[in-house]
Order: structure tokens, then sequence, then C-alpha cells
């Protein structure tokens, strides 16, 4: 270990005490979630780490390690808690191990029931302010996903099929696959002609940048708009990190059963294991207020925007690169 590793732990210290207070003063409660549950996520694009819980009597619980706390947020604010954060430990399998990325991460999440995700933009942009204050005190900028395929390739979200996203990817020369979905089929052309524009121009970064309303089919567990063709849901980009994931949250039961239904299936198809349906998770989604809204954020990634680091590694006391490469394949 060459690195400055008190310089490392104190920045954290800074990192997570700025969080906490911030959160504190706004009139939140600090809650702690559980790391090992019996369904750790439905998302297709995502590996959940996979374990077992043994009894002494020898039986037997498949279980996952969380990729995210938030179906344990909802259920607490479906049992009536307004205004919960925390900070935990989370868990994603086939990640690159470095740049942006490491297999186990430090998430912040935060819920707030009564209001939607404009006033959660709004919150979040003074959170990064209040722990990065070598940002410019300039307002954040806000676009909606649908200009940006506008823009950058004359393809209209409002209503493109999935047979118009593969057109664009042909005219584009980009590499599709039979088994593509709609879902793959817009990341193909958001990553290959979006993201690059959104931030940096010449080499340089642009400001930071609130990129929200995905199609519908990117809706994941938000709202939709009230035409009903996108998810209120918003990214933020900063310095060319993506650092958050925000939603106005989905209170329709049946509706998300539904959707989890249709991950399911995907899961299925790419040869993904498929976790049980969280039961607690739709009995208690209706008890959330319309609108309430949750948000990640990735607390290694805000780190490295306060202190200037090219990667993960440079804000990490272990990254999972180094452990790995010191104990060998």
């Amino acid at each position: 270990m060459t690195r400055d590793l008190m310089k490392i732990a104190k920045e954290r210290e800074i990192v997570n005490n700025t969080i906490r207070s911030f959160f504190c003063d706004r009139g939140y409660t600090e809650v702690e979630t559980p790391i090992v549950v019996r369904s750790p996520g439905m998302e297709p694009n995502l590996v959940p780490f996979e374990t077992m819980v043994v009894e002494p009597d020898g039986t037997k619980h498949f279980a996952g390690l969380i990729t995210s706390p938030e179906y344990s947020m909802k259920k607490l604010m479906g049992a009536g808690m307004e205004k919960i954060f925390t900070l935990t430990k989370v868990f994603r399998n086939v990640e690159e191990l470095g740049g942006t990325h490491n297999p186990e991460f430090t998430m912040l999440e935060w819920y707030q029931q009564g209001a939607d995700y404009v006033e959660c933009m709004n919150e979040t942009e003074a959170l990064v302010k209040a722990v990065c204050p070598n940002l410019s005190s300039a307002p954040f900028r806000r676009v909606r996903v649908r200009d940006l395929f506008l823009q950058h390739i004359g393809l209209d979200l409002d209503d493109a099929t999935t047979d118009d996203l593969k057109a664009s990817c042909a005219k584009h020369k980009i590499h599709t696959d039979p088994s593509d979905t709609e879902s793959d089929l817009y990341y193909r052309l958001f990553l290959a002609l979006v993201e690059p524009h959104i931030q940096t121009v010449d080499g340089t970064n642009l400001p930071p940048l609130f990129l929200y309303d995905y199609p519908k089919h990117q809706a994941a567990l938000s709202r939709l708009t009230a035409d009903g063709k996108y998810g209120e849901r918003f990214e933020l980009y900063i310095d060319g990190i993506e650092l958050c994931n925000a939603f106005t949250e989905l209170t329709d039961a049946e509706e998300q059963r539904r959707r989890f239904v249709e991950e399911g299936e995907e899961r299925r198809v790419l040869g993904k294991t498929v976790f049980p349906l969280d039961e607690e998770l739709l009995r208690l989604l209706p008890n959330l207020k319309n609108p309430s809204y949750g948000n990640a954020l990735g607390v290694d990634r805000l780190h490295m925007i306060a202190t200037g680091a090219k990667s993960i590694e440079e804000v990490m006391l272990f990254p999972a690169g180094g452990l790995f490469k010191v104990f060998g394949n």
C-alpha cells in the first residue's frame, strides 16, 4: 500500500459527516437496512452476489447481497416513516475493478414522502454543493432524455418503436444482437451517440447535468409522466461521472408487480438468477404518499468529485482490484 491511507480516511470522514449533517438538519432519520436478503434486486442489467443462509438444523435459505437498499427503504416508508436516509455497503457482480466501478461500494439512499423528483433534484443539487465546495455555484443544467435523442440522433422517443431503434443503430453502424430488447437498443444508442456529448466538449468537462424523463421501458421503479410515455426518473452527471439515480416513486403495487414479472422474464432469457418477488414490498407500497421520491447516490464517486480523483481506487482504503491482485487468481 503506497497510497496515503490517512488522507483517504480523513476525506471520507468529512464526506460522510457532511452528508449526515445535511440530512439531519433537514429532519431526516438515519436508518440501517439488511445486506443479506431473499430478493436483492430484479434489474436485468445487474448481477447480485448469491449466497446461502444456513440454520443450525441444516435448513437452507437461498439469498443474495443487496444491489441497493431500495426495497427495505420503501418498506420503512410503507410502515409510516416520512424522511429517511442510509449509508450502506452494496454489492454488484460482473463489474469492472477500477475506473468508477468496484464490486463492493458505499451507497447513500434517501426518501421523502409528499414530494416529487423535481424537489429531489433541488435537494440533490444542494447536497452535492455542500459536499463539493470546489464546484461552481451556478445552477446545474436540466435536460430531458428526449431532447438529447432529438439533438444527437434525430430520433423522437415520443413515438419511437423497437424497429425505429434498430434502424437508428443500423444507420450509425452500431452493433446489435437478435436478442436485443427495446431497452438494449436504447442503451446502445445512448452510450454511443448521446452520453459522450453530455459530459465533455473538446476534452473539457461540461457543468453538472440532470438528465431526466427516461423512456417508459427505462422507468424501473418510477412513476410515469402524465402522458404515460416516460418515467419520472433522473440521473446526475458531473465531470464525466454518473453520480445518482432517482425517481418519483411508483406506488401502484399491481403495476410494480407487472414490472417485476417482466424484469424476471428478461433475467430468465439472459440466463440470470430470477429471485422471488418481494411480497412484503408489494403489500406496503400502496401506503406511500403519491408523490414520494427516492435517490440512490454513489458515495465513492461523490468522494472522487469532491477531491478531483480520477479513479475509484484513489478514494477507497481497500479497492477490489488491489485486493485480488495481492492474492492472485
